[in-house]
């Protein structure tokens, strides 16, 4: 799953994403929230992800969310 991916799923989900450019965006759910970041070059990259979660979250759209954040962290970025 690229970038561009993470984020149309992310939004289906239910959680609010804004783009801050090619390689961070922030999205915002039910209790949490966090950052997802492209650091590096085409050819080495590292993907940084932030997520901090509050006491009152919504539990199925958190781990939801925690499963595609590492799916796309376990793919190639194209």
């Amino acid at each position: 799953m690229n970038f561009k991916g993470l984020k149309m799923t992310l939004t289906n989900l239910g959680v609010m994403v804004t783009q801050l450019n090619n390689y961070k965006m922030r999205f915002v759910g039910a209790g949490f929230a966090g950052e997802c970041e492209l650091l590096g070059n085409q050819r080495e990259y590292v993907k940084l992800v932030r997520m901090s979660v509050n006491s009152d979250y919504k539990h199925d759209q958190l781990v939801r969310a925690q499963e595609l954040i590492a799916e796309w962290q376990r793919s190639e970025e194209k």
